[in-house]
């Protein structure tokens, strides 16, 4: 018998991952730093500059803030960015100012050469208040409908960044029109998906990677009515399994999966300088970060 028979099925399945940390860390720069670069007259985008920013400042930015200091940053960037919270509060601008502007203290009289990359960052980021504000200012009192807003009140979650890049993704690898049928989420209200369909066209657009609607539907449906959304909950669970496996966690699934799951990871996922064939080992030095 042939033993990769039973694999077959997932030669077409892709695992797209999102680093936390640096998911965060890009917020931070594509809300406040590309705004202000933006208003100067500067693409730190295209160029691939805003990404080497929250490169920086996710990768390094753990050694430059020590462990407690880094997470108290990320902590805030989400409390800032996200809807909000149970107690129902938002950080304020004070609250991000004053965090950006003590790691920066921190980090800048740090010797480590890796320092000096994250306090650049955190100093560029020090000068971002007004752009912080003017994003307080839009951000919605309370969770809305999607309406004037978009999706401006849950620009932390990775859905909002994943759905559009991965139809994306799909429709470059597998060319033609798509039919994609999304998980049964709370955030994927009707208005909400259209927003995202409306994302990944104009995504694809604008880069050139796309010449026309590549999205023929995007539904959603629950995973007991859907064995392929069965199938993409088990690949999910694999794929986080390997990451934190990777991520040096003790993980057994990990070990025992990153053989078959490694070569399936999107190279177009949201990791800190990693390609697929990385997830097949432990990152030591990731995990001295962590």
């Amino acid at each position: 018998m042939n033993e990769t028979a039973p694999l077959a099925p997932l030669r077409r399945a892709s695992v797209y991952v999102i680093d936390k940390h640096y998911f965060v860390a890009a917020k931070l720069v594509d809300l406040l730093l590309e705004e202000r670069f933006n208003a100067l007259g500067y693409d730190i985008v295209s160029n691939g500059v805003g990404r080497q920013f929250a490169l920086d400042l996710a990768s390094e930015g753990p050694r430059a803030l020590g462990r407690d200091g880094f997470d108290r940053l990320i902590a805030t960037a989400v409390r800032f960015f996200s809807k909000k919270n149970r107690t129902g509060d938002h950080a304020t601008v004070d609250d991000l100012c004053t965090v950006i502007h003590e790691s920066y203290a921190y980090a800048r009289r740090r010797k480590a050469p890796q320092a000096k990359k994250a306090a650049q960052v955190l100093d560029m980021l020090g000068k971002t208040r007004p752009e912080a504000e003017a994003f307080a200012r839009e951000r919605p009192a309370e969770a809305t409908p999607t309406g004037e807003h978009g999706l401006l009140d849950d620009t932390m979650d990775p859905l909002v960044t994943a759905v559009p890049t991965v139809i994306l993704h799909a429709s470059i690898r597998h060319g033609g029109k798509l039919q994609v049928l999304a998980d049964d989420q709370r955030l994927l209200t009707d208005d909400k998906l259209d927003v995202l369909e409306r994302g990944a066209m104009a995504v694809g657009l604008v880069r050139g990677l796309i010449k026309g609607n590549h999205l023929q539907d995007l539904v959603r449906g629950r995973s007991v009515d859907h064995p392929s959304l069965q199938l993409a909950d088990l690949m999910a669970g694999a794929g986080r399994a390997v990451a934190r496996w990777h991520d040096g966690e003790d993980d057994p699934a990990g070990d025992d999966l990153h053989p078959v799951v490694a070569p399936l990871v999107d190279p177009q996922g949201m990791l800190m300088d990693e390609g697929p064939e990385d997830f097949a080992r432990i990152d030591s030095a990731r995990a001295k970060r962590r």
